[in-house]
């Protein structure tokens, strides 16, 4: 499971099951942040305020990214990043499409499409890309941390899309490790 994974998930669970039982500056002047310290089960966590800080600009910058892509061009009509898993770290959909439903199927696809090219000895996989009349959509990896789907008009030429999804996650892959 990915690190940002277990700690959106301790969070959650920390702040659904359990009161914060204190509050305290730290010690370091170096690093001012304020720590929460509380009790999952007999094991005490502490969660700093800071990392917790990092994700949520890290998120912000993840979603800009995806709306300075989508914007960018006349024949992009949506973009989604999505844990390998299947959940939504940011997204730029066109209106009515599901988000969680499409980060599960994005994430999907990409792993059955890498195992069918592992089973037909095609080597590691580029991309997936799913042509229909609409225009298509194209997943591809970045790196181990996400998925990225492009959603573009059939009127796009594909070397300029490929070319920019390439681009795109040139910039979003450093922001996910």
């Amino acid at each position: 499971m990915h690190p940002l994974e277990n700690f959106l998930k301790l969070i959650t669970k920390v702040l659904q099951t359990t009161p914060v039982e204190s509050v305290k500056k730290s010690e370091s002047p170096a690093t001012e942040s304020v720590q929460l310290l509380t009790t999952v089960g007999n094991t005490e966590t502490t969660l700093s305020k800071t990392l917790e800080e990092r994700f949520m600009i890290n998120v912000s910058i993840l979603q800009d990214e995806l709306q300075n892509f989508v914007s960018g061009s006349a024949e992009v009509q949506g973009a989604i990043l999505a844990s390998p898993d299947g959940l939504a770290l940011a997204s730029v959909l066109p209106v009515g499409m599901d988000e969680e439903r499409t980060a599960a199927m994005s994430a999907s696809m990409l792993s059955l499409g890498e195992r069918i090219g592992r089973e037909l000895a095609r080597g590691i996989v580029d991309r997936i890309v799913v042509e229909g009349e609409k225009g298509y959509g194209v997943l591809v990896a970045c790196g181990t941390e996400a998925v990225l789907l492009v959603l573009a008009s059939a009127a796009v030429k594909q070397g300029i899309l490929f070319l920019e999804i390439k681009r795109v996650v040139s910039r979003i892959a450093p922001l996910l490790a």
